[in-house]
């Protein structure tokens, strides 16, 4: 399975600020920011499940239309709510977490809509293995959040994609799950203070 897509996933992803008349910076939430990825098991139903992640970084320019992501994200964090499957996941076999400790997401928003990026392009590394990916926005908004004493500018949303786990080398039990992998990347970044 490979949830790294995400990528992660893009991750990633996150980054717009209909306000910014330079290039802001942001930072990648790590406490809300998440590649959640599903795969079908045995024909039936859907197996899902998430990863966290480690870092990122992301700068948007509004009046350009210019942004860029970079993301780490951490499969030894992969939850898929089964403790045998997350070590199966995690071993050798899939993730070989002990040998690649990061997945990476570097990209560039290609298209906006209403001001905020609605496609992002770029490179996505999991299981030692690089491909290009295309993560488009189910929804992106960038706003100011008040909860309780935080008080930030944040953008995020929701970015998804299709993606086939054997073009990163992770394709053991084809034939019980399935290779085509359904990826959603919840973002949040914060503004970085000028």
């Amino acid at each position: 399975m490979k949830l790294s897509a995400l990528a992660f996933g893009l991750l990633f992803a996150a980054l717009a600020s209909g306000h910014a008349w330079a290039a802001d910076r942001y930072r990648i939430d790590p406490d809300h920011t998440f590649a959640h990825f599903a795969v079908v098991h045995t024909g039936v139903s859907s197996v899902r499940g998430r990863m966290g992640v480690i870092k990122g970084s992301a700068t948007l320019d509004a009046d350009k239309q210019t942004a860029e992501v970079a993301v780490d994200l951490d499969p030894r964090s992969i939850d898929t709510g089964v403790k045998k499957l997350d070590a199966v996941l995690s071993d050798e076999m899939f993730f070989n977490v002990a040998r690649y400790k990061t997945a990476r997401f570097v990209g560039k928003a290609v298209k906006f809509r209403q001001g905020m990026p609605s496609e992002f392009e770029g490179e996505l590394t999991i299981h030692g293995v690089t491909r290009a990916v295309n993560l488009s926005a189910d929804h992106f908004v960038c706003k100011q959040v008040k909860i309780m004493v935080l008080d930030r500018f944040v953008c995020g949303g929701d970015l998804q994609t299709t993606l086939r786990r054997s073009d990163f080398g992770l394709d053991k039990y084809s034939s019980m799950v399935s290779d085509e992998v359904r990826l959603v990347i919840s973002v949040e970044a914060i503004r970085e203070d000028k």
